[in-house]
């Protein structure tokens, strides 16, 4: 029997987007249920598929199917998406509602003060940043994204560097949480690869405005013997990558949307991991993302760009190198590097690993979780 079936507390959770869209949400939703919480998603299905979503056990999922765009687009959609979840949540019995960025956290913290309910706010993205508002929209939105923060009985943040990025965070409880790997068994081997072509993966979102610096990476390998490009995700650039991949199958190969456990086992069989997002993108320079944790999981040297919070997290744990994303020299020294040294490879491996188990891991993040809703489930 399901530990949640103690009735420890009810949670609703509020993602504008699938269960099966998502990586960190599931995460989320099994530490509850494994602390004894009743969970229920509120979920955004965008794309009406419905039909083909993965159909969660061990939780309630309740989707609002409509049709919508992302990006900035989704803007004229977003109040019927806020009538949803205020409404939802009116006639849902719960006791804390946890809200995932800004588009969800608005109706959520208005029908929990209505309720007088908990609320925890979890930022992943600043969603003034992920649209790329011009400026002065840019911070009336921050403006009103603060006043919510306050209004929250604690805040999520994927990475202790966004609270900077914020320019401050009115709330007394902030807690850090990252996107890590759940972790192995002991039977997992998660030691160097032993390849005749050097590989390097990335798997993520793949949107035009995230500003990726693929293009650069791609000039970069061409000229380069015994190197290849692994690509997953889904986003805007996936034609270009696509139409990219078949003209060059022996350096880049896409292999498109796949599953959290097809990203860790194609990162075991790579060499290298990358992400050069360019730090023009706030977004970029204070959250760091999955790539980086997960290449830690598993042990993998990373490749980042000048400028981030990746880059900062690259540099503090010795876990990878880091290039001028502008500089093709720099990107290919770098990668030959790398394909010539198995003991750096090795080393700057064993480096990640040491950082995940001890600053990073999933159950170090799940201790956080459990002990931010004790301090919550205490205030009601």
């Amino acid at each position: 029997m399901p530990k949640a079936m103690n009735g420890r507390g009810r949670v609703v959770l509020v993602r504008s987007n699938l269960a099966d869209r998502d990586i960190r949400s599931p995460k989320e939703i099994k530490s509850l249920l494994q602390e004894g919480y009743t969970v229920t998603l509120l979920s955004w299905d965008r794309e009406c598929n419905t039909d083909n979503a993965v159909k969660p056990e061990d939780f309630k999922e309740i989707r609002l199917r409509c049709r919508a765009p992302w990006g900035t687009k989704v803007l004229p959609f977003l109040f019927i998406w806020w009538c949803f979840v205020f409404f939802r949540l009116l006639t849902l019995k719960w006791d804390v509602v946890h809200a995932i960025n800004l588009d969800n956290a608005i109706p959520a913290i208005i029908a929990a003060r209505l309720k007088r309910k908990r609320v925890i706010y979890e930022i992943l993205d600043v969603y003034e940043e992920g649209l790329r508002l011009p400026g002065v929209i840019r911070a009336i939105s921050m403006y009103i994204d603060k006043l919510f923060m306050r209004f929250a009985d604690a805040i999520i943040v994927a990475d202790k560097a966004q609270v900077e990025g914020i320019g401050g965070i009115p709330n007394k409880r902030i807690v850090p949480i990252y996107d890590s790997h759940p972790g192995f068994s002991d039977e997992v081997d998660i030691g160097y690869h032993e390849s005749e072509v050097f590989t390097l993966f990335y798997a993520g979102v793949l949107h035009r405005e995230k500003r990726l610096n693929l293009d650069k990476l791609f000039a970069a390998i061409q000229d380069i013997d015994g190197v290849k490009l692994v690509i997953a995700g889904y986003g805007d650039l996936t034609d270009e990558i696509e139409e990219l991949s078949s003209r060059m199958p022996d350096k880049l190969e896409f292999i498109g949307k796949i599953s959290y456990a097809e990203v860790i086992e194609l990162g075991l069989k790579s060499n290298l991991f990358f992400n050069l997002r360019d730090a023009i993108v706030r977004t970029n320079r204070y959250t760091c993302g999955s790539t980086l944790l997960n290449a830690m999981s598993i042990g993998r040297p990373i490749l980042v760009s000048t400028g981030t919070s990746t880059t900062t997290k690259v540099s503090e744990e010795n876990c990878g190198l880091v290039v001028d994303a502008d500089n093709l020299e720099e990107i290919k020294e770098a990668i030959i590097k790398l394909r010539d040294n198995r003991v750096l490879c090795e080393e700057l491996g064993a480096n990640a690993r040491k950082a995940y188990e001890q600053r990073y891991s999933w159950k170090i993040m799940e201790q956080r979780l459990a002990a931010l809703y004790e301090e919550i489930m205490r205030l009601r």
